[in-house]
């Protein structure tokens, strides 16, 4: 079992409602294969179900938080028994109404122990499933902190077509007023822990008000974020957001797809490490384990790369998401000279507040050219 700090963290709500690791980075790093096993951290199973859209042999979806694989079963249920409108309605895309319409639309299919389940939580979380995660509700919450001459600058981002506009913009409008002061104080650890466990800062090597704040300059700096799902649904919230800057598996184009990928995913509650090292995780040929070791030491990280990888005897290919600790930077200074570390070239699709993704493989194994069609 691998030694982390979350297995301190409270695991009886809906801790995540939206996958904050964006699919052309997780396409391009994990470059999905017919023939791939693939086992992913659920989350709130978006990238289980981008993952499903690449057409591998096998998707198995694992979390050690009941509730997120609940989450994922709701969503595989609407896409096998509804139509995308409802998904979408149930998702909050298109406000409170379609939100209510859809959960009475879903009291037809789900059996009734499981209805009264969700019947309860849409009662309790009337916007729909992307704002309910803990995590989320607060995030989304900051928009609302700022003055309405700030808030109307913001809004201004996403209208540039050009990234020199769009920077020159932020910061000859955005970081001259309070924004900067008041994203800091809202995201530092100690705010912060209202919507993360504080568990998740155990090992941070980052204060993260400041840290992310930093990150969303660089982004702002690098690349147009009009197209970016993650900007305009964490300033802005799940409304109005154009189809074409949904995740995939939300995209109507692709909603038959993933209707007829089903019968491929496999949901297991459980811890993603163990599942990898026991008999049933052998057949696995690559991963994604989200950020999962953020809530661990260095020395825990090296130890399970090395187990995961048989000593590199073992052709498995992993990818993760580092947020404020930075694992995986050497691993031939702690003598692990049998694994290949790759940093993943960020994509434009991506979410700022990441530190940097990596990728590991096995020296024996051959390392696949990366493509994000």
């Amino acid at each position: 079992m691998m030694q982390s700090e979350f297995y301190n963290v409270a695991l009886d709500r809906l801790r995540y409602s939206l996958v904050w690791e964006d699919h052309l980075t997780l396409y391009t790093a994990l470059d999905i294969q017919p023939d791939d096993r693939l086992l992913l951290i659920t989350s709130a199973g978006c990238n289980v179900l981008n993952a499903l859209l690449k057409n591998p042999a096998q998707v198995v979806a694992i979390d050690l938080n009941p509730v997120q694989n609940k989450l994922l079963g709701l969503k595989a249920h609407a896409i096998q028994h509804h139509t995308h409108a409802v998904l979408r309605g149930l998702m909050g895309f298109d406000g409170p109404q379609q939100v209510a319409e859809a959960r009475e639309a879903i009291r037809a299919t789900l059996p009734a122990d499981e209805y009264r389940y969700w019947l309860a939580f849409f009662n309790s979380h009337p916007d729909g499933i992307l704002t309910a995660g803990k995590l989320e509700s607060y995030i989304t919450g900051f928009f609302a902190t700022l003055d309405e001459n700030i808030q109307q600058k913001v809004r201004q981002l996403i209208a540039f077509d050009n990234t020199p506009a769009q920077w020159r913009f932020f910061r000859n409008e955005l970081q001259t007023t309070s924004f900067s002061t008041q994203f800091i104080q809202y995201f530092d650890d100690a705010n912060l822990s209202k919507g993360r466990d504080p568990a998740l800062f155990t090992y941070a090597q980052e204060s993260g008000g400041v840290a992310f704040y930093n990150r969303l300059c660089r982004q702002l700096s690098t690349t147009l974020v009009s197209d970016n799902f993650f900007f305009r649904f964490f300033f802005f919230g799940p409304q109005q957001l154009p189809e074409h800057c949904l995740p995939p598996c939300y995209q109507a184009q692709h909603f038959a797809t993933l209707r007829a990928g089903l019968n491929r995913l496999t949901i297991v509650d459980g811890e993603a490490v163990d599942y990898l090292a026991a008999v049933d995780g052998q057949a696995i040929t690559k991963a994604s384990l989200s950020n999962i070791f953020e809530y661990t030491s260095q020395h825990e990280f090296w130890r399970v790369c090395d187990l995961l990888t048989a000593g590199g005897a073992r052709q498995l290919r992993f990818v993760f998401w580092n947020l404020l600790q930075e694992q995986g930077a050497d691993a031939e200074r702690v003598g692990l000279t049998n694994l290949i570390i790759t940093d993943q070239p960020v994509q434009d699709t991506a979410c700022f507040y990441f530190r940097n993704v990596r990728v590991v493989n096995a020296k024996a194994a051959s390392v696949c050219p990366s493509d994000p069609s």
